[in-house]
C-alpha cells in the first residue's frame, strides 16, 4: 500500500523561498521609489547636497564676476511698491476700500504731464553731454528747443493775445497768473539743461 500524502515529510522553508524566487522576473520589476539613479556621467556624483549647493553657489559668484560693474549700478526707485497679479485680486484687497479712497487725492494730470517733460528734458540733456560729435550735439539741441517751443512758448503766445484781449481785471488777472506758471516752466526746463548738458572735451 502506498503511503500516504499525509505521512511524506514537509518542504524545508527555504526550499520553499527558493522555488518562490524563482516564480518572479527580478530583472523586470520596478526600481523602488525611494532609489535614485546615480548616472557616472553626473557632474554632481559622489556629492552630497550641502556641497552640490556650494558649488553651484560658487558658480553663480563666478558667473557674476563679468557683470560686476553693472550690478552696481543703482536701480531707480518706483513711485510704488504695490501691484497685483489680477483685477479679481486687487478688488479683494484693502485698496479697493472706501477708507482707502477716501484719504486719496485727485489725480494731477498737469503736475504728471511737467513730471514726464523734465524727464524727457534730462535725458535729453544727459544724452547731450555724452556726444563728443558737434553735429550730435546740436541736433539734441534742436530737440530740446523743440520741446520747450511746443509745451510752453507756443502757449505762452496764446496766453499773451488772451491778455490783450481781456476786458476785465479779473480775466487779466487769471490770464497773468497762467503766463508766470509758464515762464515758470521755462525757466524748470533751462536749469535742467544747464544741470546735465555741459560738455567737456576728452569727455566720454
Amino acid at each position: 500500500m502506498s503511503p500516504s500524502i499525509y505521512s511524506q515529510e514537509s518542504p524545508s522553508e527555504a526550499t520553499i523561498d527558493s522555488e518562490a524566487d524563482g516564480w518572479f522576473d527580478t530583472e523586470g520589476l520596478s526600481v523602488s521609489p525611494v532609489l535614485r539613479v546615480e548616472k557616472r556621467n553626473d557632474p554632481w556624483y559622489g556629492m552630497s547636497e550641502e556641497e552640490v549647493e556650494d558649488r553651484k553657489e560658487f558658480i553663480r559668484c563666478y558667473i557674476n564676476r563679468d557683470f560686476e560693474l553693472l550690478l552696481l549700478i543703482p536701480s531707480q526707485p518706483t513711485e510704488s511698491d504695490f501691484w497685483f497679479s489680477s483685477h479679481q485680486e486687487f478688488m479683494e484687497s484693502a485698496f479697493n476700500t472706501w477708507d482707502y479712497q477716501r484719504d486719496r487725492r485727485p489725480f494731477d494730470r498737469y503736475a504728471y504731464r511737467i513730471k514726464k517733460i523734465m524727464e524727457q528734458v534730462r535725458d535729453l540733456a544727459i544724452l547731450h553731454s555724452s556726444i563728443s560729435q558737434p553735429e550730435g550735439r546740436a541736433s539734441i539741441q534742436r530737440r530740446y528747443e523743440n520741446i520747450v517751443e511746443n509745451e510752453f512758448r507756443d502757449p505762452l503766445l496764446r496766453l499773451a493775445e488772451r491778455y490783450q484781449r481781456a476786458l476785465g481785471e479779473e480775466d487779466r488777472y487769471l490770464v497773468k497768473k497762467k503766463i508766470a506758471e509758464v515762464n515758470r516752466r521755462i525757466l524748470q526746463c533751462k536749469a535742467v539743461w544747464e544741470k546735465h548738458s555741459p560738455w567737456q572735451e576728452g569727455a566720454s
